[in-house]
């Protein structure tokens, strides 16, 4: 009795687990169809409303007269050179940052360590006036450099927390092995630790990226020319113009998330890895 009860409630638990998860999978995937089946409608059948079948299909039109209209293209550039380079500071910053508060002991260590994660709880809006002053005093207002140094500052208390988690797991032996060997503390770093931060980096990677590629905030208080606007805030103001041309807007949203889902496919693997390892190790 007690081994067929345990079966039908772990039948049970899986029944209700599948069906929560297919309930959050369509609820996940409906915008995103929606969007889709949008951006391939004619004029008149966008109107019609996004949860009917179209009848005709204008797929190559709308993309083309959203990218020429929206000038998408060089927004687009705008956006890559921010989330380049954010990418960069932010792994350069997190990953020497991080493998400082694991691997060594200095004063003031842990102290240092603190006021950054207590700095992850600081609200961006709290200091937003703070930062324009900032950013006007060091002549970096309405540029991009300023804006990729502000989501480097910004994120990089949780980027420093998650490169630490995984230098930690890495077994001082190994590095002990290396020195007795004659590396330096350079070359430790560089050919012991570094070779094994891969899926570390690729969950990083794909974190910084989607958070600065979603940046809206930040450009639309500090950045004032259209010339500089990344996608997001381009977007935006196409929103802005052209509000009733549901099929236009679909195509810029479709254009302008692209570039990421790229960006996720090719560390997908290694970013599921490193959080895999992340959360086994933490």
């Amino acid at each position: 009795m007690r081994s067929h009860s345990k079966r039908r409630n772990k039948l049970i638990l899986k029944i209700v687990t599948y069906t929560v998860l297919i309930i959050a999978l369509v609820y996940t995937l409906i915008p995103f169809l929606t969007i889709i089946l949008t951006s391939f409608r004619t004029a008149k059948d966008a109107v019609r409303g996004p949860f009917t079948w179209p009848r005709q299909w204008d797929i190559i039109n709308n993309y083309m007269e959203a990218w020429k209209i929206g000038k998408f293209s060089h927004y687009l550039l705008n956006s890559l050179y921010m989330m380049v380079f954010t990418v960069i500071g932010t792994l350069a910053v997190a990953t020497l940052a991080g493998y400082s508060f694991a691997k060594f002991r200095y004063p003031g260590r842990n102290l240092i360590y603190y006021i950054l994660l207590i700095g992850m709880m600081i609200p961006f809006q709290t200091i937003m006036l703070p930062l324009y002053f900032t950013l006007k005093s060091m002549g970096l207002l309405n540029t991009l450099t300023g804006i990729s140094l502000l989501s480097i500052g910004t994120g990089e208390g949780f980027a420093i927390m998650m490169m630490r988690s995984f230098f930690v797991s890495i077994p001082d032996s190994m590095l002990e092995a290396a020195r007795l060997d004659g590396c330096s503390e350079i070359k430790v770093l560089t050919k012991v630790v570094l070779p094994n931060t891969y899926p570390a980096w690729s969950s990083l990677v794909v974190i910084t990226a989607m958070g600065s590629w979603n940046n809206l905030l930040a450009p639309m208080i500090y950045i004032f020319k259209q010339d500089k606007y990344p996608i997001p805030y381009a977007l935006y103001a196409f929103q802005s113009a052209h509000t009733t041309d549901y099929q236009l807007l679909a195509a810029g949203m479709m254009i302008s998330i692209i570039p990421i889902v790229i960006v996720y496919v090719i560390f997908q693997r290694s970013f599921q890895n490193g959080i895999m390892a992340g959360a086994v190790k933490g």
